[in-house]
């Protein structure tokens, strides 16, 4: 009996490199908007003369090519000389955020490139909490090489410290707030004294009502009620009202914002 031959199977050719598919993720983000102060171009020159003056010395390292250095022993290669820091400066994210913990910083420069930003969202909160000013700068990371040796997206300043680049930093700080109007302020300062005063001259010797008598009583509605007609307002009583008028503000609080995030299909993918 013969056997039967084994199909054969067809050249299957190898897929294509087809584009990546296009995909849509809902994300809950925060409904308020996070400050970013700014700073112009002419407060950017002041900011990077004020840097320049507390620059330090870089040393310049050649790095040998492998071929150089394969034969050497890996204790006696050349080392880039150490940079020298400048005392009161804090450089990086973790390390200023620990700093505003504790308490010693005064004062951070952030840089406005960042990317992502929330990178940074979280310093800017403790910033504001512990009320220190902060600056975003454009191009931090190179002027922070150039003066310093250390390309970082956060430079912070200790307390007691660059006391010139603190002062500048608190003056662009203050022009970026927003103005209050003092008439408002002074108009509820008023308002409020006014109740107070008020309240004042109502309260009474004795606030508190005793029995003398078990058969009389100690509370007397006013005349004025009449059955069948509740009130909430007692007139010559101290009495707390309850009333339902004043209804619960539910815009108080915002809510969070759901946003549609989509990826990049035609996304270039690096070469192994």
């Amino acid at each position: 009996m013969e056997s039967i031959p084994a199909a054969k199977v067809k050249n299957i050719k190898p897929m294509s490199k087809t584009k990546l598919k296009k995909t849509i993720k809902n994300v809950v983000c925060r409904p308020d908007p996070v400050t970013w102060p700014l700073a112009s171009d002419p407060e950017i020159a002041s900011l990077e003369a004020v840097l320049q003056k507390h620059c330090i010395n870089i040393p310049t390292f050649k790095k040998l090519h492998w071929n150089e250095i394969k034969s050497i022993p890996k204790e006696k290669r050349p080392k880039p000389p150490p940079i020298k820091k400048v005392e009161g400066l804090l450089f990086g994210i973790s390390e200023c955020q620990n700093s505003i913990e504790s308490g010693i910083c005064s004062a951070i420069l952030i840089e406005s490139e960042v990317n992502p930003k929330v990178l940074v969202e979280s310093l800017i909160e403790d910033c504001q909490t512990h009320s220190i000013p902060f600056i975003c700068l454009k191009d931090l990371r190179k002027t922070s090489a150039i003066n310093f040796g250390i390309a970082t997206s956060c430079l912070g300043i200790k307390k007691n410290c660059l006391l010139d680049i603190q002062s500048v930093i608190e003056d662009i700080y203050e022009k970026k707030q927003p103005i209050i109007k003092e008439i408002s302020i002074t108009k509820s300062c008023e308002k409020e004294e006014s109740m107070d005063m008020d309240t004042s001259s109502q309260i009474l010797t004795y606030p508190y009502l005793h029995r003398k008598d078990k058969k009389t009583r100690v509370f007397s509605p006013s005349e004025n009620t009449k059955l069948g007609n509740a009130m909430n307002k007692f007139s010559g009583q101290n009495f707390i009202e309850f009333s339902g008028s004043k209804k619960s503000d539910r815009k108080s609080y915002m809510n969070m914002i759901l946003k549609r995030i989509s990826n990049n299909p035609n996304r270039v993918k690096l070469k192994e």
